[in-house]
């Protein structure tokens, strides 16, 4: 008997490992008994990572340092497997959580986020009133050497640090509060967003508000610029995107406005190589305003590329037929952009796996022009939120969020209770071409003058989307056919993408239209 429960372990265990995800180089579960949120993560010079959020766990799990009271700041130091080198939790009374982590020029780290707390436990300066922006400045091994608390008479939420190339910092958020405590500059909005220049003890520098027509808006994310300012995007009265051009001094240069006929919101923003930006958030608009493409079902990806002055150069709209929201958008090494976030989708619309089990991680790799190459849904039983997305060096991709979810779907580890931090090393995909559904595929003649043949041997094609090279959509068809002809009769001359859809399977080609 007890030979045959072995077996059936053993046969579990075999298909529990075989069931993940082959592109999961490795992955990591990380917690207590108690609620543990993952909201940033960042790779350390000595090739390991620092994750961080916040944390209501007492020692179990991983967890190896009791709560503070309420939520603490939770900062774990891996090593380039993932395992753990050091962890701290760092808080008082009440309820303290991060959000941003960089590593500064002399190794260490510094954190930024919100804390509730008075003098208790770390923190060492009283409350100013409601949430306050808590920064610390930490070794390279994880000690406390400084830290501030700064905040006016009601709630302020710090999201995003920098630190500038002479040492200073840049710490952006938004805060309800009038002139009171530290904040020296009048209500715009409420909330308005609020950033403040501190120098390398913590000292503030300047602070500015800033708002738009008396709206209330929040940031999420503040980065830098090639011209030594920063450019930061935020949800403009719950219902756009509004992104935000400052100089060094936090002069204001531009702000642009972007909607849709519905709810936009939680844009993310990273630089491009080109001095652009990528902007991704959530959207259910249909064709209004900005928006030229008409919502999937719910809320979706809206992805837009925009020039250096904030104009749109293109955009997209990807999603499926639920709820699906970005939370972190970065150019990759070739050029294009990879979108994470979160999907309850099955497969519909852009989506083309179905759900593990309510929500997911969900990765959408697009090309320059914004035309999806490949994605990938990842989850467990439950529902689990993606919140980071970083490229390495050798292509790969580390996806940082949280997961309530048991061993199930490609989750390999049990829960350790409630919500742990969830991270996940995840291959670079092959190259066009070296995809393998992509290279069984052949497009002929190519140039085309009417028709395009194309031959996918056994696959059957359920979509195919004919492109400009400027990412504009001019063709799809809704099909089920093995090697379908193509009508491009009605096409300009000129230089196309096609993409063509069978079940999760994405290919990407070029062709001529003579």
């Amino acid at each position: 008997m007890k030979k045959l429960i072995t077996l059936l372990a053993i046969l579990l265990c075999t298909f529990a490992i075989y069931a993940q995800d082959p592109n999961i180089l490795w992955q990591r579960t990380i917690g207590g008994s108690g609620e543990d949120n993952l909201h940033t993560m960042i790779t350390t010079t000595d090739g390991g990572f620092l994750v961080g959020g916040h944390s209501k766990s007492d020692i179990s799990g991983e967890k190896s340092e009791n709560s503070k009271g309420g939520n603490d700041y939770w900062v774990i130091k891996l090593n380039a497997e993932g395992n753990i080198e050091w962890q701290k939790t760092i808080g008082g009374n009440n309820d303290d959580k991060l959000y941003s982590i960089i590593q500064t020029l002399d190794g260490g780290f510094l954190l930024g986020g919100l804390s509730k707390s008075g003098i208790s436990g770390d923190k060492s300066e009283v409350s100013r009133g409601g949430f306050d922006y808590w920064v610390l400045k930490l070794s390279v091994s994880g000690e406390i050497e400084w830290q501030k608390t700064l905040g006016g008479n009601s709630s302020d939420s710090l999201l995003s640090i920098l630190q500038n190339p002479d040492g200073t910092y840049i710490l952006g958020g938004y805060s309800s509060s009038g002139i009171s405590g530290d904040k020296t500059v009048s209500a715009i909005g409420d909330p308005d967003v609020w950033i403040l220049k501190i120098n390398a003890i913590g000292s503030i520098i300047w602070q500015k508000a800033y708002g738009y027509m008396g709206n209330g808006q929040t940031l999420h994310n503040l980065v830098a610029t090639s011209d030594g300012g920063y450019i930061f995007s935020s949800t403009l009265n719950g219902t756009n995107f509004w992104v935000t051009k400052i100089n060094s001094t936090g002069t204001l240069l531009w702000d642009k406005v972007i909607w849709g006929n519905g709810n936009d919101w939680y844009p993310r923003i990273a630089a491009t190589s080109d001095n652009g930006y990528i902007v991704a958030g959530g959207s259910d608009s249909n064709v209004s305003g900005d928006k030229t493409e008409n919502s999937q079902g719910g809320f979706d990806y809206w992805v837009l590329k925009l020039n250096n002055l904030g104009e749109i150069e293109w955009q997209n709209t990807i999603g499926g037929n639920s709820l699906d929201g970005p939370f972190s958008v970065i150019q990759t090494l070739d050029g294009g952009y990879m979108v994470g976030g979160y999907s309850i989708s099955d497969i519909s619309g852009d989506k083309t796996q179905n759900s593990k089990g309510e929500l997911d991680y969900w990765i959408v790799k697009i090309n320059p022009q914004g035309i999806i190459e490949w994605q990938n849904t990842l989850g467990g039983s439950a529902s689990e939120r993606l919140d980071v997305v970083l490229q390495l060096i050798d292509g790969s991709y580390m996806l940082g969020g949280y997961s309530p979810s048991n061993i199930s779907g490609d989750k390999s580890e049990d829960s350790r209770g409630d919500i742990d931090f969830w991270i996940i090393k995840h291959a670079a995909t092959l190259g066009l071409e070296e995809n393998p559904f992509t290279s069984t595929i052949t497009l002929y003649p190519n140039p085309a003058k009417n028709t395009l043949q194309l031959n996918t041997q056994d696959q059957t094609i359920n979509q195919v989307n004919i492109y400009t090279m400027a990412g504009s959509k001019v063709l799809q068809l809704d099909i089920n056919i093995v090697s379908p002809t193509v009508d491009v009769s009605s096409l300009a001359t000129g230089v196309y993408y096609i993409q063509l859809y069978s079940g999760k399977n994405v290919a990407l080609k070029k062709f001529i239209k003579e």
